[in-house]
């Protein structure tokens, strides 16, 4: 990694740290659950998920209701979480030992953006390089989400996606990641060739 690459990532950690200053109370406790510091947190984490589907399941709103409760929900949770921290968190209660924690929070996070960019620069420069490899793909993993849309209920696979996503952080912090890929590939791969 050359020095250039070290201190643009600096740069993206401290103005994405700068960013989150007022979630600050909020980001610690919730990187806590995705990371899975306590045994109950995984279930936690797809209760409310399934909750949440279930609800929606139940009441079966249209899909424009459905984005416009979304985004009034995200909008009131921005305007009232750095109201309510101010008020209800004290300024004393923030420790280095806390700081230290934000501030490993916010380097993962921006590695992880910045991961995410690279990879779609990379998705770029093949389009760019080799479009008919870049059209070939996009084409055929187009075709299978469409039969897989169309296969299977959409609610079950937005409720499937989202745990995934919301499970994959607990995943890798506790090492099971690597542990499940072993597994799959042991009993589902090896078995199917011998």
């Amino acid at each position: 990694m050359t020095d250039d690459e070290t201190v643009e990532k600096e740069k993206h950690m401290k103005q994405l740290k700068r960013k989150m200053e007022c979630w600050r109370e909020i980001i610690l406790p919730l990187n806590s659950i995705l990371l899975w510091e306590r045994s109950w947190h995984p279930g936690l984490i797809v209760g409310l998920v399934t909750m949440i589907f279930c609800t929606i399941w139940i009441l079966e709103p249209a899909l424009l209701t459905m984005i416009s409760i979304c985004l009034l929900i995200f909008a009131l949770v921005d305007y009232l979480v750095p109201i309510l921290t101010s008020v209800l968190c004290n300024a004393q209660s923030w420790t280095g030992q806390k700081e230290k924690k934000l501030i490993e929070v916010c380097q993962n996070l921006s590695a992880t953006i910045l991961q995410l960019q690279a990879t779609w620069m990379s998705i770029s420069k093949i389009r760019h390089d080799r479009p008919n490899i870049y059209y070939s793909a996009t084409i055929l993993f187009l075709i299978l989400f469409a039969w897989i849309g169309n296969t299977i209920n959409n609610l079950l696979l937005l409720y499937i996606i989202v745990n995934v996503v919301l499970l994959t952080p607990g995943f890798k912090h506790k090492g099971r990641a690597r542990w499940a890929m072993k597994y799959a590939y042991d009993h589902l791969i090896r078995r199917h060739l011998s």
